[in-house]
C-alpha cells in the first residue's frame, strides 16, 4: 500500500514531533541528576527541541475542511 504525498508529511511530522519531545524530557531528566548543569549545552539543546517542533508544525498538512 502507497502512501500519498499527504500521509507521508504527516507521518514525518509526527516523527519530529516525537524527537523533540524525547530531547525536551532528556534536557529535563538530565538537568535533575547533574550536579552541575551546563547552561550552554541546555541551551543548544532546547534551541534544537524548539527548532524540531517547529519542523513538524510546518511540515504536517493542515487538516481538511469537512
Amino acid at each position: 500500500m502507497r502512501l500519498n504525498n499527504r500521509e507521508r508529511r504527516k507521518e514525518v511530522g509526527k516523527v519530529f514531533f516525537d524527537l523533540s519531545k524525547y530531547l525536551l524530557t532528556t534536557i529535563a531528566i538530565g538537568s535533575l541528576f547533574s550536579k552541575d548543569v551546563n547552561l550552554a549545552t541546555t541551551s543548544v539543546a532546547a534551541g534544537a527541541s524548539f527548532l524540531l517542533m517547529a519542523l513538524a508544525y510546518y511540515i504536517a498538512p493542515l487538516d481538511k475542511e469537512p
